[in-house]
């Protein structure tokens, strides 16, 4: 009997584990994740270390090495940064943390936009109607690799929004550089004063940049601190929500377009197998971008619609009647009935699609309002929390 279990992968050496150890602890102890970790700040701010025992609970760390004695040999190779108190088995910062002398780190950063999503098999109607799944097309690492050529990257910060308690990618990064001569040099070669920018692209996109401004707790004037607790920020979040209005979507009825479907196969009718069946009679490309037909189906149901949103009456009503005779099958199977949507269910329709762009735009600016408000996460217990680069 022939043995499926995995071959095992080899065994990191001591030295390549030490390696890797002194890449997380640079990155733990760094300007750039202090910055963004409450948990850290706060635990060295009141004790002033950051024991073993707590490190070993990070998940990158100890998915490299839970031995004291490889942690131990890591910190020695960093100690220009951090100090080592061998009876508390403690770390410490050589030089503490301080928001006023670090500040927010937006001097040595850019915010690169347009990164590449996951490509997704829906045209813009169709989104519309039943949303965009997406993620990121790349990594941190990914991004970090293509920026380290104008100085040493501290941090990458892919940004996401959320909805209904889930994340979704905005299809932008903060890069933070370690020191002002890799911002500097990035900023002359991408943001020029004069001259043409360099491009960069990564995996068909060409990423745009700008500066990014400092926390207002930061700007000129401000009394703030960054880590004040919730009533300080109050009057910012009531600015912040004044900012955010809903203006609701005016969608303009066009009549004629829309062919209701029913008696679909749910188990073979996919969206794909309804445009390729209709697009010749309707003289459309099959390229769901440039079509301008859009399939509103949900894989498993047994109706559905088409809209066509500049209309061909023509070709629609011989497409419905080809449907309902048979000439035309769909995923090689005959539909219950097609008809053109008129009168009532025609308006019905419209107002429908309506509806549910402007519950989208409500949802997306909700989540808006919540995005500015939102803290970084604080953790209760020690090392533990949420999930650690």
């Amino acid at each position: 009997m022939a043995d499926d279990t995995p071959t095992p992968a080899p065994a990191a050496t001591p030295e390549a584990m030490t390696t890797s150890l002194v890449e997380r602890l640079h990155f733990f102890f760094s300007n750039a994740n202090l910055r963004q970790d409450k948990w850290m700040r706060t635990e060295m701010k009141e004790n002033g270390c950051i024991t073993l025992d707590q490190l070993l609970k990070f998940q990158t760390i100890k998915s490299i090495s839970t031995d004291k004695e490889l942690l131990v040999k890591a910190a020695g190779e960093l100690k220009e940064e951090i100090t080592y108190d061998a009876e508390k088995e403690e770390l410490r910062r050589v030089v503490p943390f301080d928001w006023e002398t670090m500040g927010d780190g937006s001097h040595l950063s850019l915010c690169c936009k347009n990164v590449p999503l996951t490509e997704e098999d829906k045209s813009e109607g169709e989104k519309a109607f039943y949303g965009a799944k997406h993620e990121y097309a790349v990594t941190r690492d990914e991004l970090k690799a293509l920026f380290e050529p104008f100085g040493k990257v501290g941090i990458v910060k892919l940004r996401f929004g959320r909805k209904e308690g889930k994340a979704y990618p905005l299809g932008m990064a903060i890069i933070e550089f370690e020191n002002e001569e890799g911002m500097a040099k990035a900023s002359a070669e991408l943001l020029p004063k004069e001259g043409e920018a360099k491009e960069i692209e990564i995996k068909g996109n060409k990423l745009t940049y700008e500066t990014v401004k400092p926390m207002k707790c930061f700007q000129k004037g401000a009394k703030r601190t960054r880590d004040d607790k919730k009533d300080d920020n109050d009057k910012q979040e009531k600015e912040e929500e004044e900012e955010i209005k809903f203006e609701p979507v005016k969608v303009e009825m066009v009549k004629g377009c829309v062919i209701a479907l029913t008696g679909l196969s749910d188990e073979t009718c996919d969206r794909e197998s309804i445009r390729e069946a209709v697009s010749d009679i309707l003289k459309v490309t099959k390229d769901i971008k440039t079509s301008g037909l859009y399939v509103d189906y949900t894989r498993g149901a047994t109706s559905g619609n088409l809209r066509l949103t500049e209309s061909k009456p023509e070709e629609m009503k011989e497409l419905v009647a080809k449907l309902n005779d048979g000439t035309i099958l769909i995923a090689n199977s005959k539909v219950g009935s097609a008809k053109m949507l008129e009168g009532e269910e025609e308006v019905a329709y419209w107002k429908g699609f309506e509806e549910f762009l402007n519950n989208r735009k409500r949802a997306d600016l909700e989540e808006k309002r919540q995005k500015k408000k939102q803290k970084r996460f604080s953790h209760k217990g020690r090392g533990g929390g949420r999930r650690r680069q």
